[in-house]
């Protein structure tokens, strides 16, 4: 098995799998998806004079000159309310009106006085404002357009929409934009000796993690399942869960196990059935050394990854992640920078990819004790992935973090 440099594997990926069809959906549906062209929104923010708070509307203008030794008063003349607006209503020189949070505010109101604040007076039947100096102009005011004006250009390109972008595209009235979305994927898991989680083993047989765990990390980051299903350790078997999986719409198929040189050849049998060609298979990345990648004669990208939870972990995170990245058109991923708590030193001439938490006192990162290939584990405890190359690394050293 040869073996190509973990960066090489990526770039390879990022030129194999192409970007995917745009689609138009509405701001509602986009939650997940990746914005693919700039938007241009309908609706200013705000998008009229509003009141920040409950109180009195007035023209600042109309206080000038109030002082301790001379007050001015302001009649009350009607009230501005929330979703209603008549411009009838409008006060004349020296009025103010009564006035809710939100509630349109149009010019000459130009000032709001908090409820809280506000001296009124109750006089012959009237209310009255007391003001002892003058009123900051634009106090508690929302000013239309002041966030951004109707016609503002919003460009989330190659970004992954999140409940925040749907809040401010349906602010801006974005009724629909184009965004590219997950592909769903076929998920595969392999092995005669593996059975379902629950049921009753044999000795020599283990319990299926690796669906579990995938169709979970799938859920998690929104991408679709188009099947999942276990196969025997048999290239026909396998192959004919890759056809059913793309019958059944998954446009990304990955499988778990098998994958190693040697393990009766089982993925590489299923490939040659499917006419696949095979991209690489061997990267030097532990755990996950034996990955392979392989396109089938439409460009369905294949995964295949060896079957130890750890390893399928990683190269889920770390190949097929980029893979789906690309056909997203999403920019490359960038790791944050954070510091080892402890020194460790890792085999040279491999990308290690190891499991690690932070904690409440520090923002050193701790690797998970321990984390074996064939332990799951290490999954539950971590909060994070690091990325370190082989050789020393020292405590305090800054590494590349990812999130799981």
């Amino acid at each position: 098995m040869k073996l190509i440099p973990y960066r090489d594997a990526c770039t390879t990926l990022a030129a194999a799998c192409t970007p995917g069809p745009e689609e138009s959906v509405s701001a509602r549906r986009a939650l997940g998806a990746v914005a693919s062209r700039p938007v241009i929104g309908a609706v200013a923010s705000p998008a009229f004079n509003n009141a920040a708070m409950d109180g009195f509307a007035i023209c600042a203008a109309d206080t000038m000159g109030a002082a301790k030794n001379s007050p001015m008063e302001l009649r009350v003349a009607g009230e501005l309310k929330v979703g209603a607006y008549e411009e009838s209503a409008l006060p004349g020189a020296g009025c103010a009106l009564r006035v809710a949070t939100g509630a349109l505010t149009p010019p000459p109101l130009d000032t709001v006085v908090p409820l809280e604040q506000a001296a009124v007076i109750e006089r012959s039947g009237a209310t009255m404002l007391r003001f002892l100096k003058p009123v900051e102009q634009g106090r508690n005011l929302r000013i239309m357009g002041e966030e951004y004006p109707a016609g503002a250009a919003f460009d989330f390109t190659c970004e992954r929409l999140h409940a925040g972008h749907v809040a401010l595209l349906s602010a801006a009235g974005i009724g629909e934009l184009h965004v590219r979305t997950p592909p769903p994927l076929g998920l595969l898991t392999t092995g005669d000796e593996v059975r379902s989680p629950g049921a009753p083993l044999a000795p020599g047989e283990i319990t299926n993690v690796n669906a579990a765990w995938m169709t979970a990390w799938c859920a998690e980051r929104g991408v679709p399942v188009a099947l999942a299903r276990h196969v025997q350790d048999d290239p026909g078997d396998l192959a004919r869960g890759f056809q059913d999986a793309r019958e059944s719409g998954a446009r990304v198929l990955v499988s778990s196990g098998s994958a190693s040189a040697g393990n009766h050849d089982v993925l590489r049998g299923a490939l040659r059935e499917l006419g696949a060609r095979i991209v690489f298979h061997g990267v030097a990345m532990r755990p996950g050394k034996p990955a392979l990648f392989a396109l089938l004669d439409d460009g369905t990208p294949v995964f295949g990854l060896p079957g130890n939870p750890l390893a399928t972990a990683a190269g889920m995170r770390f190949l097929v992640w980029p893979g789906i990245r690309a056909i997203l058109a999403m920019k490359p991923e960038k790791p944050q920078r954070k510091p080892l708590a402890h020194a460790c030193e890792l085999r040279e001439g491999h990308t290690h990819f190891l499991l690690a938490h932070s904690s409440a006192e520090s923002e050193a990162l701790k690797l998970v004790h321990p984390q074996r290939p064939g332990q799951a584990g290490a999954l539950a405890a971590a909060d994070c992935w690091l990325r370190l190359d082989g050789g020393r690394s020292d405590a305090g050293a800054l590494v590349d973090s990812y999130p799981l």
